[in-house]
């Protein structure tokens, strides 16, 4: 049930990204940088938050935000692309080729993570604390950077 809540969420995730991805890469702009690695950032800050201070995973919740923060992830990715200056025909290649670049990254990470997180689950006191310690890394980062990206 877990894994199956998992992958949902990370689909909702995948979905938002290539759709922002897209719409800016075939048309040619994305939202400002200053605004959406804010964003991006305040995305990352919310999902340590989420995990230090949410009594249960509620995944099917978290796949209903996750969509619109992969929206943002997908305008930011857009911002690099788009400075490539890629000829129109070549658009639909390397956004092809990068989106799947970016997922292959996603699901590199979830197998290195999700088997050590599963052997910490028999151990309940030490899986706590992981997740205590992963969340706080994640918030921190994600506030530091946007803190980064304000100035």
């Amino acid at each position: 049930e877990r894994i199956k809540a998992l992958v949902f969420v990370l689909t909702a995730f995948t979905i938002g990204r290539s759709i922002s991805l897209a719409i800016a890469t075939l048309g040619g702009r994305a939202p400002s940088a200053g605004v959406v690695e804010p964003l991006v950032a305040l995305s990352v800050a919310y999902v340590g938050a989420e995990n230090l201070f949410s009594k249960s995973q509620r995944m099917r919740r978290r796949a209903l935000i996750t969509l619109p923060f992969g929206l943002v992830h997908g305008f930011a990715f857009a911002s690099g692309l788009l400075i490539v200056h890629l000829p129109r025909a070549e658009l639909p290649i390397a956004l092809v080729g990068f989106n799947l670049g970016v997922e292959l990254g996603q699901l590199g990470v979830m197998a290195i993570v999700l088997p050590v997180l599963f052997v910490l689950a028999r151990w309940p006191r030490v899986y706590d604390r992981a997740r205590v310690g992963l969340s706080l890394g994640v918030l921190g980062c994600g506030l530091v950077w946007f803190v980064q990206r304000l100035w």
